[in-house]
């Protein structure tokens, strides 16, 4: 008999993460969801437990960007499957560079989704949840620079000063983690001397999703 992994789920909706877990509990290998949460903070508390399989929103709405979240779960040793629309944009190969091992979309419907998660678990990625290769990024950005340039890209137009209070860092160590971001970016010979470039430039790396398509999942 085969022994599935321990599987974790974090996802926003109660309603997804219930109908996955009564999904993923049926059948002959029926996958038992250890832990289901719908926020990065409330997760980072399982952090001692974290199962060798965690099912991850793309669209968690925090304060951590999504590549982040994949790179802390592969030094913590788990296998992330990312949920979420934009398997084939930049966001989605970097999260693969940086340790996730699927990217289910939306559109696959509950069942196909619950079964791909199976298929994962054992070992077995169906064809259309594996991750293209990413092309290195323009900038290497240290973990804080990077939570710190994406937050500030928002469409919300984060200031620096309200990047502290969400941080609890100092104004002028936001500044300076903004400043030493962008000249990583001018090394390079990419122009990010407003907002709107800067958010180009992480768009284009893979460490922050366009926010069409936020907007086109219903949540801006």
């Amino acid at each position: 008999m085969t022994t599935l992994p321990r599987l974790d789920l974090v996802h926003t909706s109660p309603v997804v993460s219930t109908a996955l877990r009564h999904a993923l509990s049926a059948g002959p290998q029926a996958v038992h969801v250890t832990t289901s949460v719908h926020s990065w903070s409330d997760f980072q508390r399982e952090w001692d437990f974290a199962g060798e399989v965690v099912v991850l929103d793309a669209l968690l709405d925090d304060h951590v960007p999504l590549p982040l979240k994949v790179r802390a779960l592969t030094r913590l040793g788990s296998q992330t499957v990312v949920l979420g629309p934009g398997r084939d944009l930049p966001a989605a190969r970097r999260s693969g560079a940086e340790g996730a091992v699927a990217w289910i979309e939306p559109t696959a419907g509950l069942a196909a989704t619950a079964e791909a998660i199976r298929q994962i678990a054992l070992g077995s990625p169906p064809p259309d949840t594996r991750i293209d290769p990413a092309d290195p990024p323009l900038a290497h950005l240290t973990d804080r620079e990077l939570q710190v340039l994406a937050l500030y890209v928002t469409a919300r137009g984060h200031t620096p000063a309200h990047l502290g209070q969400v941080l609890s860092l100092r104004t002028e160590t936001i500044r300076s983690h903004l400043e030493r971001g962008r000249a990583r970016y001018r090394a390079a010979g990419v122009l990010t001397n407003n907002r709107a470039a800067l958010r180009r430039a992480l768009v284009a790396d893979g460490w922050a999703l366009e926010q069409q398509v936020w907007i086109d999942a219903g949540r801006p």
